[in-house]
Parts: C-alpha cells; sequence; structure tokens
C-alpha cells in the first residue's frame, strides 16, 4: 500500500469546522462568550515589563542625601554609639579600671542585661586577657606493693623547650587534672589498669598526684634585669623556682574500674583473680531507685507489723492512695462498677 493510504487509515477527516477551531488558536475562545468562567483570561505584563515601566512614586525624593529624617538619624546613632561603647568594655579584661567601666555599665546602663537579650555573650578566658601569673603542672606518681614510689612522667616540666612546634595531647590532660578534681579518680584508675598491664598482672598500691607551679616574673621585673636591652630579656622557665605540694592520694584496690577485669588479664595473658577483685561501676537506674524505694517500704510495713503483734493490736497495711493498674478497666473506671453492670 501506498504512504497516502496509510496516512488516510491513521488520520481520519475532520469537518470543516472543526479543522478552522482546531487550526486556529484563537477558534475555540471566539465562539465562546465574554462572560464565560471557562475562558482564559489574557496574560498580564511580565515583572521586568511591571518594574521598567511602572509610574515614579510621587514620594520619591533622588534629590535627598540621607534616607531617615534628623529624629531617625539621632536615634541611630545613640544606638550605634551604646552598642559599640558596651562591645569595647564588655571585651576589656575583668580587671583594673576596666572591672570599675563594666561596673557603671551594668548598673546605670543595664549593658549585661542587653548582652544577654542580644546574645551577644562570649567568654574570651581562652584568649588570655588575663594571662596566667604562674606555671602549673601535676606530677603523677605510683607506688608500688613494695613501697617504692616511680614518677610516670605524665607532666611536661623540664621535658618541653619553649618555644615548641608540637602539641602534646598529655599536657591537655595533665592541665585538665589540676583544675578538674573529679577527673582525678578515672585517671587514676587509668594508671592502675595500666600499671597492672605493664608489670605482669602485679597492681600497684596508689597514685599519688604531687601539684608543682613556678611563679612568672613580671615585665617589670624582667625590663629592669635586661637593663634596656632587648635582646637580653625574657627569662628561663628551668631556673624559677619550683614549689611542689600534695594534692591527692586514690588507692588502686578500692577505687571503681581501678583493676583490670578477668577477660582482659585473659586477653593479655595475665593471671586470673577472684571474682570481688574487679571493683565495677555500679549504676542505679531508674528502676533501681523504685525498687529500693518498694523494699523500704516493705521492710518498714513489716517493722510496723512487727511492732501492732507485741502490743496485741491489730495491724491494717496502709491503704495505696493509687489503684493498681489491674483493677481499672479501659475507660478508666474500675471493674464491676454499676455503670458496666448496667450496660451488661
Amino acid at each position: 500500500m501506498s504512504d497516502d493510504s496509510n496516512r488516510d487509515e491513521r488520520e481520519p477527516e475532520l469537518p470543516a469546522a472543526a479543522d478552522e477551531s482546531a487550526r486556529s488558536p484563537e477558534g475555540s475562545q471566539a465562539e465562546s462568550e465574554p462572560g464565560d468562567p471557562s475562558r482564559p483570561e489574557p496574560p498580564g505584563p511580565s515583572l521586568a515589563q511591571t518594574l521598567l515601566h511602572q509610574p515614579v512614586p510621587r514620594d520619591d525624593r533622588p534629590s535627598r542625601r540621607w534616607c531617615y529624617g534628623p529624629i531617625m538619624q539621632i536615634v541611630a546613632t545613640l544606638f550605634i554609639l551604646y552598642h559599640g561603647v558596651i562591645l569595647l568594655v564588655h571585651n576589656l579584661p575583668g580587671k583594673g579600671l576596666a572591672k570599675g567601666a563594666q561596673k557603671v555599665l551594668n548598673e546605670r546602663l543595664d549593658a549585661n542585661d542587653y548582652w544577654q537579650a542580644s546574645g551577644n555573650t562570649q567568654s574570651w578566658a581562652m584568649f588570655a586577657p588575663n594571662p596566667h601569673r604562674s606555671n602549673i603542672f601535676m606530677k603523677v606518681l605510683v607506688k608500688d606493693a613494695n613501697g617504692e614510689v616511680w614518677d610516670l612522667k605524665h607532666d611536661i616540666y623540664g621535658k618541653r623547650t619553649y618555644p615548641y612546634l608540637w602539641y602534646d595531647r598529655m599536657g591537655k590532660i595533665n592541665r585538665r587534672i589540676i583544675d578538674q578534681k573529679g577527673y582525678r579518680r578515672h585517671y587514676a584508675a587509668w594508671v592502675c589498669r595500666q600499671w597492672e598491664m605493664d608489670h605482669g598482672g602485679d597492681a600497684a598500691d596508689e597514685v599519688q598526684f604531687i601539684k608543682m607551679w613556678t611563679r612568672i616574673p613580671p615585665p617589670q621585673a624582667v625590663f629592669e634585669r635586661a637593663q634596656g636591652n632587648i635582646f637580653k630579656m625574657g627569662f628561663d622557665p628551668m631556673q624559677l623556682e619550683l614549689h611542689q605540694r600534695e594534692e591527692d592520694t586514690i588507692s588502686c584496690a578500692t577505687n571503681r574500674h581501678a583493676q583490670l577485669p578477668n577477660y582482659l588479664r585473659e586477653r593479655h595473658g595475665l593471671p586470673q583473680m577472684p571474682e570481688k577483685y574487679f571493683k565495677g561501676q555500679h549504676l542505679r537506674t531508674w528502676w533501681d531507685i523504685k525498687e529500693s524505694e518498694r523494699q523500704s517500704e516493705e521492710r518498714k510495713q513489716k517493722r510496723a507489723a512487727r511492732a501492732a503483734a507485741r502490743r496485741g493490736d491489730p495491724y491494717e497495711p496502709p491503704v495505696p492512695d493509687d489503684p493498681p493498674d489491674d483493677a481499672v478497666g479501659v475507660e478508666g473506671e474500675a471493674e464491676g462498677s454499676p455503670e458496666e453492670e448496667v450496660v451488661q
């Protein structure tokens, strides 16, 4: 068959009116009435055309220099001045003249309240506006079962040259146990376990924390010592007077998690110990607290019952305030209530 015959089979002929309306984009719209809601509205001007050709507002003043009037300018200037002064004084060191200025701003201008409300609170302690007046270290000693004391060299005193390039994480931990006393017990537990692993399973007796510090000379003393020569300024940290004081002593036998459990001993090929050797951490959950309260109440009732029996008086246990869960129905009413019986 020819292509013309195939085209005739695929595309049937349309009437003349339908053909004109199909070919003309305005064919269907021309026949519809103007008030017909089904008729689509003609598209409006684009946003670019609207912005380019819209009339100039009457209140626009191209020759005006400032956006706001004199009153708003004064208000904005005072606010910027207020914020700038509080920002400057708040970030000054909290000692000397700055301390008095901060007190005046807080009392008269409510600087602290404004700082809290605007969310601009910031602690600059890590940037050391008040530098330390002393170098502090924590020496960690271990006393073994024979009474001999060993220095574990965990502090960095005398082990680091200044200035130094590489940062030692142990120095960070050593500084942390100086200020945070709550970390020392956990740190000592790690030291005790590590001692057992490194000494064939022999436990240490105790861990001692010795605080060491040297006082940094003030800048005026360093300047006078150098006699104005900038090349002789400075000081040797190791030549400063060293002060020591015992801070804490923790026993390895009684401290929690300060002993190697048997599964770790087996892993490292160390001899096994009795079950009560390891002092685990006792965690009290909400269930443990409730169970403890219940047992305490039972013991109290038993003591009251025995006391009543000795006196010869009948003992009636106290009635709980809330009914048990199994006595409450689906709708929150006790089973066997009159309402439920009527429904049945």
